[in-house]
């Protein structure tokens, strides 16, 4: 079924909570975060579980994940924890063996991204390609090369990860087309975390916010390979 375009009022920042004509999830909705045990992620979880839904906040750090779910249970807010290293196939290997054992299903996914544009804009563009895409990155760096070439002069190394992302955001948006399975890229813009030493336009809170409204879009009206950015007014454009 052809996905319906969302009210562009269900995004706004100001709202504090969800209509709830909209609602469709439940307790029994599993939504898992990478990456949160401060920032971004944190807040996120946070805001899903005062939604109702069953949080797993993962983290590289076991000390700091299990922190960060003990400060929400003070709160009233149970989330589950589990030790994640997105970069680690063993590691991924032992959470998915974990979640089988314990969940029948995922719901909500949400993970924390020679011409450069030619590479991103190949409408065959691959796995194989992005790696190729970072694999340059790397390889420009080590000789010195990256100015030279067109990379981002801002923040490149952290511009360069999110362009990968974002790529392979359109690559698995591509692979699960009518499968029932949306995948999608969301940037909140310059938000007040430890990365940028607290200096922002808007709070990591204000930030999770508009995600949870983006991730809780009814299924119906949740697009596929968009990419998101902003707070209000909301922006969004095709990958």
């Amino acid at each position: 079924m052809k996905s319906q375009e969302p009210d562009p009022n269900y995004f706004s920042s100001s709202s504090s909570s969800l209509v709830s004509s909209t609602k469709w999830w439940s307790k029994e909705t599993i939504a898992i975060v990478t990456g949160a045990n401060k920032g971004i992620g944190f807040a996120l979880v946070k805001r899903l579980a005062e939604l109702g839904l069953t949080v797993i906040l993962t983290a590289r750090d076991v000390e700091r994940g299990q922190r960060a779910v003990e400060s929400l249970s003070e709160k009233g807010l149970p989330v589950n924890f589990f030790q994640l290293d997105v970069s680690d196939p063993s590691s991924i290997e032992a959470f998915v063996s974990w979640f089988k054992s314990n969940f029948a299903a995922l719901d909500i996914l949400k993970v924390r991204n020679p011409n450069i544009k030619s590479i991103l804009e190949d409408e065959e563009l691959s796995e194989e390609q992005i790696e190729r895409f970072v694999g340059l990155f790397l390889q420009s760096v080590k000789d010195g090369t990256w100015k030279s070439q067109g990379w981002p002069e801002i923040w490149t190394d952290y511009a360069v990860s999110k362009l990968a992302l974002n790529a392979y955001t359109m690559v698995l948006a591509k692979r699960y087309e009518g499968e029932g399975i949306s995948v999608n890229s969301y940037c909140p813009g310059f938000t007040q975390t430890s990365m940028t030493q607290g200096q922002g336009s808007h709070t990591a809170d204000e930030a999770a916010g508009v995600g949870a409204r983006l991730l809780l879009l009814h299924p119906q009206q949740l697009p596929t390979a968009k990419f998101y950015i902003g707070l209000d007014p909301f922006v969004k454009s095709n990958l």
